[in-house]
């Protein structure tokens, strides 16, 4: 069996149905690749006219003329089948050999160690060790299992919950205590979560441009999210959260007209009146300021067959204090849990679970909250098909990744 072009009918109707697939393995994400710098195919492997393997490929051209290929996520294959993946993984090797590569890089999405919402390993759980021992048999080069998020090119480590078989009343229950309080509070404020489409970018775009100055990230430019929905349609959801201060004082005013309803007003309840008055007040400060719809945070979603997954997101920190993204990540929930997706996918996380000198421990306390548990991927793989080219592109790329590094340093002593 050799590797062939397929169409496009032929590569989406296999991937929609192998457990491996995300949205990175569909050729809506090759093209929007190709919109910045990458080519892209759509490759197979037939057995009697039946695809039993695939992958979207992507090939970039690299300074000294060298070739680099990704499948990412990995392929679209029974990894398990010894035989079936020995067999692929030799065409491919072959096919790209005749195109002058130097290697192929794949991070594929199968689970290494099973693993709990603390972290621990599963006793009994799934193992795909011998996966990756077989992986370096065949010539691939491990990057080993690393923790740091930022040694992958896509995250190892990630947070997901399970929607399968579980009303909306569980996934609320299945919250850990303050996690709760906090989604609860902010319906109880009246936050307005919007779903919007390209003609919300912008206010979008203004918040990760905040949240990437805060953090020490540069954003992608709004022509990038522009050709996100371009390409990816239906697949790409934002969803921004909204103060309207009106709304929040007329459900706080419902809040104390009920207790001055009862015949009984203890002290308890004076309290319970000052505090409404109290936020009543700061509302009419924060409507003179900002005005009367607020744009408090947003997330970006992607789809891909049964999983809703959460992208990337963020908020301005002047009203961190309304926990949106609490109401964000809720609300997404039952959207997912509505529209018949079976994995909510909170995405990145880090490898360290213990709180102690970890700035990266916030991220995943925050989505542990919710319930779940911790997916750990088997990491990232070289295959050279060129050594000397492999080789030389190691070279190349230590010298620039240690001149990028020195640059770092240099400019934080500034």
């Amino acid at each position: 069996m050799e590797i062939t072009t397929l169409t496009s009918k032929e590569f989406e109707s296999f991937a929609k149905k192998n457990k491996y697939v995300t949205f990175y393995q569909k050729e809506s994400w090759g093209k929007l690749k190709e919109k910045n710098g990458w080519k892209y195919e759509l490759l197979g492997m037939k057995d009697k006219d039946k695809v039993v393997a695939a992958t979207l490929l992507l090939e970039k051209d690299m300074p000294l003329g060298l070739k680099m290929f990704y499948a990412p996520r990995g392929f679209l294959i029974d990894f398990l089948d010894t035989k079936l993946l020995d067999n692929f993984v030799k065409a491919i090797k072959k096919y790209l050999k005749d195109k002058g590569a130097a290697f192929l890089k794949i991070d594929p999405y199968v689970v290494h160690l099973e693993r709990d919402v603390n972290g621990d390993v599963v006793e009994g759980g799934t193992d795909n060790t011998p996966l990756v021992d077989h992986l370096k048999e065949l010539g691939f080069i491990h990057h080993g299992f690393n923790i740091d998020s930022s040694k992958e090119l896509q995250p190892r480590w990630m947070f997901t919950l399970d929607l399968k078989d579980r009303s909306v009343d569980d996934l609320m229950m299945n919250m850990i205590k303050p996690t709760r309080k906090n989604v609860k509070q902010t319906i109880k404020l009246g936050l307005t979560m919007e779903f919007i489409g390209e003609e919300g970018l912008t206010e979008f775009k203004k918040i990760t441009d905040h949240t990437g100055d805060r953090r020490g990230f540069i954003d992608r430019p709004l022509s990038y999210y522009q050709e996100m929905f371009k390409y990816l349609g239906d697949d790409i959801k934002i969803l921004l959260c909204y103060l309207e201060p009106d709304k929040s004082i007329g459900l706080f005013q419902k809040e104390i007209d009920t207790i001055n309803g009862f015949s009984d007003i203890t002290d308890k309840r004076k309290e319970e009146i000052a505090s409404y008055e109290k936020k009543i007040n700061e509302l009419k400060e924060v409507k003179e300021k900002h005005g009367d719809k607020i744009p408090l945070a947003g997330s970006m979603f992607i789809s891909c067959e049964k999983e809703l997954l959460n992208l990337f997101g963020g908020g301005y920190d002047e009203f961190m204090r309304y926990d949106a993204m609490y109401g964000i990540q809720w609300e997404a929930i039952k959207y997912a849990k509505e529209n018949g997706y079976e994995l909510y996918n909170f995405y990145g996380i880090e490898g360290n679970f213990k709180k102690e000198n970890n700035p990266m421990y916030g991220v995943y306390e925050f989505k542990k909250g919710f319930g779940g548990k911790v997916v750990e991927l088997i990491g990232e793989f070289d295959l050279p098909i060129s050594k000397s080219k492999y080789n030389l592109y190691k070279a190349a790329f230590g010298t620039y990744k240690k001149a990028k590094n020195l640059k770092s340093k240099i400019r934080s002593k500034k």
